[in-house]
C-alpha cells in the first residue's frame, strides 16, 4: 500500500515537471486504452476513440506517454499517437489576430490624434485669417472715412473762405460808397473819393456823423460747465463706468512709458471674429512723466485706442458719461496688433509682454502724435 501511494505521488510530480517540457496536442491513430500506469499490467481506466485529440504531458515513460483526456490523467502507448497541429495553429492564429487588432487600434488612435491636431490647426488658422481680414476691413473703412472727412472739411473751409471774401468785398464797397457820399456833401472827413479796404469814420473832424462803438472781445471756455478730474496713474476714469477684465493666472503686462508733453488714457480691445465681437478689456489713465504696467491681460489679440492731452474733464451727453482732455487733445486708433496668446515651446510656456512709449510731438506751434493716419474723434474714442 505504501509503495502504490509512493508511485502515485511520483507520478503526479512527474506529470507536473514534464507538462511544461513535453506538453503538446496529439491525435490517436487507433483506439486508445488509457491505463492507470505505464504498462499493460495496469488497469484500463478509459478508452479514446480513433482520431480524438489528447494532450501529452510527458513522453518519458519508455513506450508509454502520460496524457490528459477530458478530466482524467492516464497512460497510452506512444506509438498510437500522431501529431495534430490544429489547436496550436488556432492559438497562433488567435495570437496573430489579437496582435493585428492591437496594431489597428493604435493606428486608429494615432490617426484620430492627428486629425484632431489638424482640425485645431485649421480652426486657429481660420480664426487668425478672419481676424486679419476684419482688421484690414476696419483699416480700409477708417481710411475711407478719414478721406471723406478731409474732403468735407476742405469743402467747408473753401465755402467759409468764399463767404468771408464776399463779406469783405461788400463791406469795402459800402465803406467806399459812404466816403464818396461824404465827399460829395463837402464834408471835411474826406476831401476826395477814396478806395480803401479799411473804412475811417472822421477821426479828426467835427462832423456829427456817428462813431463806431468800441468792440470787446472775450474767449469762451466751452468746458466751463464740465467737471475737472484728476486721477492717479493706473486708475479708470469714472466717465467710462467700466471694470477691467483680468486673468490672474497669466503673469504678463503691457508697460507704457508716457513723456512730459501729455497725459494719456489707454483703452485695450480684445479682437473677436468680427468687429461686433471686439471686447473692451481695460481703460487706464496715466500721468505725464510716468510709467504704468497693465498686468494680467487675458489671452487674445488686442488693439488700442489712445487719448492724448492735458486737463481731463467729464460731462454727461444724452444721458451718457463723456470724457476728454480740454487742452492739446488728440485721439488715435492704433493699427498695431498686440498678440497676448501664450505659446508652448520645448522649454515651457512663453508668456508675451510688450513695452510702449507715448508722447505728443511739437508740430507747427501745436502738437501731434507723429501719425495722422490713425487719428480718430473724441466721440469715437469714448465709444465702447
Amino acid at each position: 500500500m505504501k509503495s502504490i501511494f509512493t508511485f502515485i505521488l511520483l507520478l503526479v510530480i512527474t506529470f507536473s515537471s514534464a507538462h511544461a517540457q513535453d506538453g503538446q496536442y496529439l491525435m490517436s491513430s487507433n483506439k486508445l486504452e488509457v491505463r492507470s500506469g505505464p504498462g499493460l499490467q495496469f488497469n484500463t481506466i478509459a478508452e479514446v476513440p480513433q482520431g480524438t485529440q489528447v494532450y501529452v504531458m510527458s513522453s518519458n515513460y519508455g513506450e508509454w506517454s502520460a496524457i490528459q483526456f477530458k478530466k482524467m490523467n492516464g497512460f497510452v502507448l506512444s506509438s498510437l499517437l500522431t501529431e495534430d497541429s490544429r489547436i496550436a495553429d488556432a492559438e497562433k492564429a488567435a495570437q496573430e489576430a489579437a496582435a493585428k487588432r492591437e496594431a489597428a487600434k493604435q493606428a486608429a488612435a494615432q490617426a484620430i490624434a492627428q486629425a484632431e491636431a489638424a482640425k485645431k490647426a485649421a480652426e486657429e488658422a481660420a480664426r487668425r485669417a478672419i481676424a486679419n481680414a476684419e482688421r484690414l476691413k476696419r483699416e480700409a473703412e477708417a481710411t475711407a472715412a478719414k478721406a471723406i472727412a478731409d474732403a468735407e472739411a476742405a469743402k467747408r473751409s473753401k465755402d467759409v473762405a468764399a463767404q468771408r471774401a464776399l463779406a469783405d468785398t461788400e463791406e469795402t464797397r459800402r465803406a467806399v460808397e459812404e466816403a464818396n457820399k461824404r465827399a460829395a456833401r463837402g464834408s471835411n472827413v474826406a476831401s476826395n473819393p477814396i478806395e480803401s479796404t479799411t473804412p475811417s469814420y472822421g477821426s479828426s473832424s467835427n462832423t456829427s456823423s456817428p462813431k463806431a462803438a468800441s468792440i470787446e472781445v472775450s474767449r469762451e471756455d466751452k468746458y466751463s460747465s464740465w467737471e475737472k478730474k484728476t486721477y492717479k496713474s493706473g486708475a479708470t476714469p469714472k466717465s467710462f463706468n467700466f471694470k477691467g477684465k483680468f486673468d490672474y493666472k497669466l503673469d504678463n503686462y503691457l508697460k507704457i512709458k508716457v513723456g512730459k508733453n501729455t497725459e494719456v488714457v489707454v483703452k485695450m480691445y480684445k479682437m473677436g471674429k468680427t468687429k461686433a465681437d471686439d471686447q473692451l478689456v481695460r481703460v487706464t489713465f496715466i500721468n505725464s512723466n510716468s510709467t504704468q504696467f497693465i498686468r494680467n491681460v487675458p489671452e487674445g489679440e488686442y488693439y488700442l485706442k489712445i487719448a492724448y492731452g492735458k486737463q481731463w474733464a467729464e460731462t454727461t451727453k444724452d444721458g451718457k458719461k463723456f470724457g476728454t482732455f480740454t487742452k492739446n487733445a488728440l485721439y488715435e486708433h492704433s493699427q498695431q496688433i498686440l498678440d497676448f496668446n501664450t505659446v508652448k515651446t520645448s522649454k515651457g510656456i512663453n508668456v508675451p509682454s510688450y513695452n510702449l512709449a507715448l508722447d505728443l510731438l511739437p508740430s507747427g506751434g501745436g502738437y501731434s502724435t507723429g501719425s495722422t493716419d490713425d487719428n480718430i474723434t473724441a466721440t469715437k474714442f469714448n465709444e465702447n
